[in-house]
């Protein structure tokens, strides 16, 4: 079975992983759904190139050393969640590392892939400042223009 553009059944997935537990439980769901409907899974880790709050403030400067570390680091970690979507039978599966904030990063990956699908986990979806969505959930799905899975994540 293949997804087909208009069916109701995704052809293309996107999905974030920092390579903690919680997000690999995301990317397993994401994973599991691309490769039952034929769908093509790209797997994205985000990585930030801008100093922390306050070290600019402090004179301290982010080098380009620092920058291809966290870089090289969040390729790994998409690299990585590629190779167990294919173990588990995706046929199609990209992976890339993207500069900025994660859930910004989703967004600009899910519109510019024109993907049908989004898959976030819910790490910290019980929180009531947060209205029970995590802060990546949260931001993602007042801004994504594609369907939203939410997984739950939680330990």
């Amino acid at each position: 079975m293949s997804g087909q553009a208009g069916s109701g059944v995704p052809t293309k997935i996107v999905v974030g992983t920092d390579g903690s537990a919680t997000a690999e439980r995301a990317v397993q769901k994401a994973s599991a759904l691309a490769a039952a409907v034929g769908a093509e899974l790209i797997i994205i880790s985000a990585f930030n190139n801008r100093a922390p709050a306050g070290v600019a403030a402090a004179g301290i400067s982010i080098d380009s050393g620092w920058v291809a570390a966290a870089q090289g680091a969040a390729e790994t970690v998409a690299k990585e969640a590629a190779e167990r979507a294919k173990a588990a039978g995706v046929a199609s599966v990209s992976y890339q590392a993207v500069s900025g904030e994660p859930s910004e990063a989703l967004i600009h990956v899910t519109q510019e892939q024109q993907a049908d699908l989004l898959v976030v986990g819910s790490k910290g979806m019980q929180s009531t400042a947060r209205f029970l969505l995590g802060p990546i959930a949260n931001k993602v799905s007042r801004k994504v223009d594609c369907d939203l899975l939410i997984v739950e994540t939680s330990e």
